[in-house]
């Protein structure tokens, strides 16, 4: 017993150096950013918790060039892939499913009542 004890000890504490090295942070987002067409909307978050939502408009080897989308124009901003701690694409977002139901609910209705007046207005 007192073997199998020594040799789960020696497996598991002796594995430190047998890990593959991860590479920096900033050369993951560099690759990732490079594959994502210019003028796609992506959202990035910062290391210093600041988030962006912007429009991709170059991916170059040291930064990116972001147009921010705000209310108010705001110049290109570049930010450098070792500030960054997440991107992702930020989809379109199309019509929900409770604007579609609004909107078929109030055609209905429309439609309905359209019919009515019409109704009422060929009674003689």
């Amino acid at each position: 017993m007192k073997f199998f004890a020594m040799m789960m000890m020696i497996t598991t504490i002796g594995t430190h150096g047998a890990f593959a090295q991860v590479p920096p942070q900033g050369d993951i987002w560099r690759v990732f950013a490079q594959k994502i067409d210019a003028g796609a909307r992506i959202k990035v978050r910062l290391h210093d918790g600041q988030r962006v939502t912007a429009t991709l408009i170059r991916a170059d080897p040291e930064a990116l060039l972001l147009q921010p989308r705000t209310r108010v124009p705001v110049p290109v901003q570049r930010v450098p892939y070792d500030e960054v701690a997440l991107i992702e694409r930020d989809e379109a977002r199309g019509i929900g499913a409770g604007k579609a139901v609004a909107l078929g609910v109030a055609s209905g209705v429309g439609a309905f009542l359209g019919t009515l007046l019409i109704l009422i207005a060929t009674i003689d």
